[in-house]
């Protein structure tokens, strides 16, 4: 069964985005996203009611928010099914 998962910026500054990581109507967790390096930091998990546990948007948001550091772009929303 495929899922919605989502990014949310929270925050950003010019080391770092905040982003709220989840699915559509709730956030699993927040994770913090520096720009240089693409290290990401789990900042928070929620107790929020998601469909999936956070590990599983975990692993599926670390790989996409790299791909904003390769591009050099840090959108405000991003949204996909996984």
């Amino acid at each position: 069964m495929a899922l919605p998962v989502t990014l949310r910026k929270v925050d950003e500054t010019p080391r770092y985005c905040l982003y709220d990581l989840g699915g559509e109507d709730a956030a699993a967790g927040r994770v913090k996203l520096y720009k240089a390096s693409a290290d990401v930091e789990v900042v928070r998990l929620s107790g929020e009611e998601v469909p999936a546990r956070p590990p599983f948007y975990l692993a599926q948001g670390v790989s996409r928010l790299r791909t904003y550091c390769e591009r050099d772009q840090y959108p405000d929303t991003d949204t996909w099914t996984a």
